[in-house]
C-alpha cells in the first residue's frame, strides 16, 4: 500500500502509524511535513531506525503531493491539501484532549476544504473517513463537529501501542544531558491555550520557581516541554529561559524545535500538565499524571487563545466551559486546584509510581475502549479492506 501522510504535526498517532505501516507491514509511507530536516535530527529517528521519506512541506505540495508518488490513501490531521491527492482520505487528528468546542463553526474552513477535495464529511462519503479515538470522541465528532456517523470510524490511538511498552532507560540515556537512570525525571507539558500555566495561582515565574526548586532539592530532573515558541511573547520566553539557566536539572523544549515527545514520555516518571492532550498519551504508560486545574473558576469570563494564519488570536467568551469538549474533572490521574495541593500530590507521586494508575485505566476504558496494543494493526487492516472495496 502507498500511504501519504500530509501532516501538520508529525508525532503521536501519525508517527506510530507510519512506523507500523512501514516497518511491520512493508508499506511505502511518505511524509510531507514542515520542519522535515528538524525532525530527522530527533532521537526517535535513531531509536526506531526510521526509514521514511520526509519531504519539507511547500506550497506546491498543496496541489501536487510528492512528484512520482501515487498514494492509495492520504492520511491528514487538521490541515489539508487543496486538491485530492488520492482516492481515499483519512483524518487522523494529531491529539485527543479536552479543548473544544471543535464545532461546525470552528471547523468551517476544514469542512470547506473537504468539500472541494474528498467531498463532504457531513454526509455519507465512501472516500472519506474520520478516525475517532473512542466512544466519547465519536459522540462529539458526530453531534458537534459535523461528521456523519457513516464516516466516523473508531480505531483508538495508535501511539498507545508503542507507549504501552516501556523502553529501557539505559538505552535512552544517550539522548539526555542528565542522569535518567539513577535519578527520577518529571515531564512538565502544559497547553498554551490558557496563557500562563499558573496565572490563577500567582504567576508562572513564582510558581515555576517554587516547583523547580523543590524538584531540584529532591534530585529530580525536569523536562519542561511547551508548544511552539512562536505562540509566546518575548518576555515570557525569557522568563522560561531564565528558569532553565537557573536550574541545571532542567531542559526546556519547544515543539517547533523538538517536535517528538515519545522518548520524553518514556523516560519520565510522572507528568504535570494543565490538560494538554499529551495527558491522553501519557495515561497509556501507567505512570502518574498530575493535572493543574487550568482556570480559577470555570464559570468566569475567559480569554480564549487560538492560533490563526494571522497569529495568535484572543477572543473573550463567557466561561472556560465554552472551550471544553468535556469537563477537566473527567481525567486519568490526580487534580490540583491550588499550588499547595499540587506540591502535596507531587511528593506522593514521586514516592509511589502507582498513584493514579487506576484512574488512568478507567479513563482509557471510557474514552478509548481500553489499550490492547493492536490499534495500528486494526487501522491498517481496515484501510486494506476499504481500498479493496
Amino acid at each position: 500500500m502507498n500511504i501519504l501522510i500530509y501532516a501538520t504535526t508529525f508525532g503521536a498517532d501519525l508517527l506510530s502509524f507510519a512506523r507500523y505501516a512501514s516497518q511491520v507491514r512493508g508499506d511505502d509511507v511518505r511524509v510531507i511535513v514542515k520542519g522535515a530536516d528538524r525532525f530527522r535530527q530527533e532521537a526517535i529517528v535513531r531509536h526506531w531506525n526510521l526509514d521514511l521519506e520526509l519531504v519539507e512541506k511547500r506550497r506546491v505540495h498543496l496541489i501536487r503531493g510528492i512528484r512520482g508518488f501515487v498514494p492509495d490513501v492520504t492520511v491528514m490531521d487538521n490541515h489539508l491539501p487543496m486538491r485530492r491527492l488520492s482516492e481515499k482520505g483519512l483524518i487522523l487528528w494529531h491529539g485527543y484532549g479536552w479543548k473544544g468546542p471543535n464545532d461546525v463553526h470552528e471547523f468551517r474552513w476544514l469542512h470547506r476544504n473537504l468539500n472541494t477535495t474528498w467531498g463532504s464529511v457531513r454526509e455519507p462519503n465512501p472516500n472519506l473517513w474520520w478516525n475517532c479515538f473512542g466512544p466519547v470522541d465519536v459522540a462529539h465528532r458526530t453531534k458537534v463537529s459535523g461528521v456523519h456517523p457513516e464516516n466516523a470510524v473508531q480505531f483508538g490511538a495508535v501511539s498507545h501501542d508503542d507507549l504501552r511498552v516501556p523502553v529501557s532507560r539505559e538505552v535512552l540515556q544517550q539522548y539526555y544531558p542528565f542522569d535518567v537512570t539513577g535519578r527520577k525525571t518529571v515531564l512538565i507539558a502544559p497547553t498554551w491555550h490558557y496563557g500562563e500555566v499558573f496565572s490563577h495561582w500567582g504567576g508562572d515565574e513564582v510558581c515555576f520557581s517554587r516547583l523547580l526548586g523543590e524538584l531540584e532539592r529532591r534530585g529530580v530532573n525536569v523536562i519542561l516541554r511547551l508548544h511552539d515558541s512562536f505562540r509566546f511573547d518575548a518576555a515570557y520566553l525569557e522568563t522560561l529561559r531564565a528558569l532553565e539557566r537557573a536550574h541545571g536539572h532542567v531542559i526546556l523544549k519547544f515543539k517547533d524545535h523538538h517536535p517528538d515527545n515519545f522518548l520524553d514520555m518514556q523516560v519520565s516518571d510522572l507528568l504535570i500538565t494543565n490538560f494538554s492532550s499529551i495527558a491522553n498519551l501519557f495515561y497509556a504508560t501507567g505512570k502518574p499524571t498530575l493535572h493543574v486545574y487550568p482556570v480559577k473558576d470555570a464559570d468566569e469570563e475567559f480569554m480564549w487563545k487560538q492560533q490563526t494564519i494571522l497569529g495568535v488570536k484572543e477572543r473573550r467568551v463567557e466561561s472556560a466551559r465554552f472551550i471544553w469538549k468535556y469537563d477537566p474533572e473527567d481525567h486519568g490521574g490526580l487534580l490540583a486546584r491550588s499550588m499547595d495541593e499540587l506540591m502535596e500530590q507531587l511528593a506522593m507521586a514521586l514516592e509511589d509510581g502507582s498513584v493514579g494508575r487506576a484512574e488512568a485505566e478507567s479513563y482509557l476504558e471510557r474514552h478509548m475502549g481500553g489499550v490492547d496494543g493492536r490499534n495500528g494493526e486494526r487501522l491498517r487492516d481496515a484501510l486494506g479492506a476499504w481500498l479493496a472495496g
